[in-house]
């Protein structure tokens, strides 16, 4: 395959899902919360502009987005393979700031793979047949959790990292 039609809804599809699985696979969407939360609800676009949070923000509120899309870059030469960057973010709004770190250290940590389900590499996965597309893989590289800022009522956490895909690409 040289070309993926719609390929960065797709990767990011691919990314929301593997990080709701996760979530769930520790416990934050089920009953049993960890330290008495509410459960989270993660929506797939960022609810804020710049600095201004939008007033419908609740606590337990994980929005996930992706950021710039550069040019991919040839990883085998005379070769098919090429690589693509995607920035992607993970923004964790809770009532306060143990939580949202609580949260976010739990993301951070299934992109790194520490936790006994998570990995560092998914395929990638098209959404209308649930199937891997074949030679298409997302690794999660460049890791990392910020405090942006405490944005009253709500504290916000982000985990931010690099979602690279390799793909095969025929360039001509």
């Amino acid at each position: 395959m040289t070309f993926l039609r719609h390929a960065s809804r797709l990767i990011h599809q691919s990314v929301v899902d593997y990080a709701k699985d996760q979530l769930d696979a520790l416990g934050w969407f089920g009953p049993d919360v960890p330290f008495g939360l509410p459960a989270l609800t993660v929506i797939e676009s960022r609810p804020f502009v710049g600095s201004n949070l939008d007033n419908k923000v609740e606590a337990g509120v994980v929005a996930i987005t992706m950021g710039n899309e550069p040019e991919p870059v040839l990883e085998e030469l005379g070769g098919p393979l090429s690589a693509q960057d995607y920035a992607v973010y993970v923004d964790i709004f809770m009532a306060g700031e143990s939580a949202a770190l609580a949260v976010a250290t739990d993301v951070r940590d299934a992109f790194l793979g520490r936790h006994a389900s998570s990995v560092r590499a998914i395929p990638v996965i098209n959404q209308t047949t649930s199937t891997a597309v074949p030679d298409w893989m997302i690794r999660f590289e460049e890791v990392a959790r910020y405090a942006p800022e405490h944005t009253f009522p709500l504290a916000w956490h982000s985990v931010q990292l690099t979602a690279r895909v390799w793909f095969p690409e025929e360039v001509y």
